[in-house]
Parts: C-alpha cells; structure tokens; sequence
C-alpha cells in the first residue's frame, strides 16, 4: 500500500523538475533574447538607433532633426550605454527568475537563499522603470555634448507610463512572495523547534 504513494509522490517530483527546468530555460531565453536583440540593433542597425533617438529629443531641440547634425563618438558610446543599461537590468530580472525556478526543480522550495533571490528581482523590477528615466535624462545630456553652448538640452522625467506600472506591480509582487517565502522558512523552523 506504500509503494503507490512513494510512486506518486516520485512523480510528482519529476514533473515539478521538468516544469522547473522548462521554465528555467523560457526566463534565460527572454533574458538573452531581450540583450542580444538590442546589441543586434545597435550593431547593424546604429544609424537608425541613432536617428529613433535624435528624432525623439527633436521637440526640445530642433538643431537634432537637420541633417548635417552629427554626433561624436563620445556622444555615441554614452547614448549606447545609457540605452543598453536598462535593458540589462531587465535582463538580471529574467535570469534571476530562472534561477529561482531552477532551484525549485531541484526540489529547493522555501530557503533564504530563494528569499534573496526573488526579493532581488523585485527590487530589480521596480527599479527599471524609474532607471529608463534617468537613461533617458543622461542621453539628453549626451546629446548635449554636440551641441553648441546655449543650444544644449536637459530632459528630465519621471512619467510612468501603463508598462512602467505594470513592471512596478510585478516587482511588488515578486517582493511579496519572497516575504512569504521568508515567513513561511521561519515558522517552519519553529515548528521543527517543537516537534
């Protein structure tokens, strides 16, 4: 009569392992896909990168939309930069989430180490809305390093947008299930303390 249980139990633990993995796998997708997707952009498509960005900070600084406006490559490798670190950002985010479902198909469920993980993502995530503001105030300022004196641009922002709380909502989320996972560690602790 024990085997049974013993066979479901082993079961299930196999396909909690699969689902694990497999979504271990789909988040590091997202994550690699999301960066090498922008580097993509960015190396064989720069000039249109480039132009996308000149002609968004165009409102404040018409000299940016004319032609024979040119940016040097200081200028270029802050814009690079300032744009590709929120994308990294959001990219930490995926690869820790994977990593916190890789432990769970190794059978690692409510550990500190799983608390850290997925407080860290929140954190993260809430975060990188806030963190594509300031990159876009720094392009302004990168831009600026082109421009003559008295021309220059300063853009500062701290507008959410719909996806902006959305990420806000899910990295609050993300915080408050790694604080049942903390509780939830302790008052197993205590009761082992009892037993």
């Amino acid at each position: 009569m024990k085997q049974p249980i013993t066979d479901q139990k082993q079961h299930s633990s196999t396909r909690l392992s699969l689902v694990g993995k497999g979504t271990a796998i789909l988040a590091w997708g997202l994550g690699i896909v999301y960066t090498v997707g922008e580097l993509y952009m960015w190396f064989n498509h720069g000039t249109i990168m480039l132009q996308g960005i000149l002609q968004a900070f165009s409102d404040s600084q018409p000299l940016l939309a004319e032609p024979s406006f040119q940016l040097s490559k200081m200028a270029i490798a802050l814009l690079f930069i300032l744009n590709f670190l929120p994308i990294i950002v959001t990219s930490v985010v995926w690869l820790l989430a994977g990593l916190f479902f890789l432990r769970l198909s190794r059978n690692e469920l409510w550990t500190a180490r799983n608390f850290k993980l997925l407080w860290a993502a929140g954190i993260l995530n809430i975060l990188s809305p806030f963190l594509y503001q300031l990159s876009w105030t720094g392009q302004s300022l990168a831009i600026s390093l082109d421009l003559p004196p008295g021309e220059r641009i300063f853009v500062f922002s701290l507008g959410l947008s719909t996806n902006s709380v959305y990420d806000v909502v899910v990295g609050i989320i993300l915080c408050a299930f790694a604080w049942m996972i903390r509780e939830s560690t302790k008052i197993h602790q205590e009761n082992e303390l009892y037993i």
